[in-house]
């Protein structure tokens, strides 16, 4: 178990932020959401949307987290949610976007100064995705 810099309480690490609204009709967009502030691990990404959004298999928008790197060229995506048929966001729910199976058990390991961003990809026609708060947990590499 990692020890925070808030003292010598153990646990994470906590950071907020926020993504605006994507609308169906957009190509791909991406925001960053995180700047390591030192060498960690990114444990968890939560997003929590301003109203429901109702996933579909044909038109979609998939949540990816991408690796940025420190010089904003990393391409690595190291998490995704993808809003199919039956995956649908609660409003005012937090909601995980899992990260990918390399990366369960020790996390997304992070040199100082690297971004990681959330990126709305469009398939088909797309859907509307609404602003979300972005919680997420890291520690201490």
């Amino acid at each position: 178990m990692s020890i925070t810099w808030f003292g010598s309480i153990p646990g994470p690490i906590p950071h907020s932020s926020s993504i605006p609204s994507h609308a169906a009709a957009t190509a791909t967009e991406e925001w960053p959401v995180f700047r390591a502030p030192f060498a960690c691990k990114l444990k968890k990404l939560d997003i929590v949307p301003q109203a429901a959004v109702t996933g579909d298999d044909t038109n979609r928008t998939n949540f990816n987290i991408i690796d940025k790197d420190a010089d904003g060229s990393g391409t690595t995506e190291v998490g995704n949610l993808d809003l199919a048929t039956g995956v649908n966001l609660v409003a005012f729910d937090s909601t995980n976007i899992p990260l990918n199976a390399t990366y369960l058990a020790d996390g997304v390991a992070l040199a100082e100064g690297d971004v990681v961003s959330i990126q709305h990809e469009k398939v088909g026609n797309g859907v509307l995705v609404p602003y979300c708060d972005v919680y997420i947990e890291y520690y201490p590499a």
